[in-house]
């Protein structure tokens, strides 16, 4: 009777500290009218992603804790204004927006206290319909450093 009691104990415990991200519950809703999505732990994608082509963003990437990618065909206004309710129901902060020959680019993160728990990363153009999900766990003083030393930088014209 002890033991069965501690195992329920535990069990509730565990099940109230699995905290589902954001981002997770717009991939599972969508990911059956996407053309392609994967979700993987970031010690295996980090093994793909070329070390040379983010070296800048390297202190990023470790703390990263899983990836979501969705691919979409069709760039149609119901999933992005789909998109955009999520992202104001959630309340995502927008970092910044790009719109250049039709295409647009977009970055939002998901804060609690001064820790950035998601980043999320539209990408938009005439074919194609690209959502970027990193589960995370950064300080927004160490987010925003890794930003100001990267040799990226965004200007208007």
């Amino acid at each position: 009777m002890k033991n069965s009691f501690l195992i329920l104990v535990a069990a509730i415990i565990l099940t109230s500290c699995a905290t589902k991200s954001s981002f997770n519950s717009f991939y599972v809703e969508n990911k059956e009218t996407c053309e392609f999505s994967i979700s993987s732990p970031a010690f295996i994608a980090n093994m793909f992603i070329p070390k040379d082509d983010v070296k800048e963003y390297e202190d990023l990437f470790k703390k990263v804790k899983h990836y979501k990618v969705m691919i979409f065909s069709d760039a149609s206004t119901s999933l992005d204004r789909k998109f955009e309710r999520f992202i104001k129901q959630k309340k995502y902060t927008s970092i910044f927006r790009i719109n250049q020959n039709g295409d647009k680019v977009q970055l939002y993160f998901l804060k609690h206290k001064n820790t950035i728990k998601e980043i999320v990363l539209k990408v938009k153009s005439d074919n194609d319909y690209v959502l970027l999900g990193l589960k995370t766990n950064i300080l927004e003083s160490d987010f925003n450093k890794i930003i100001d030393d990267s040799a990226v930088k965004l200007t208007s014209n």
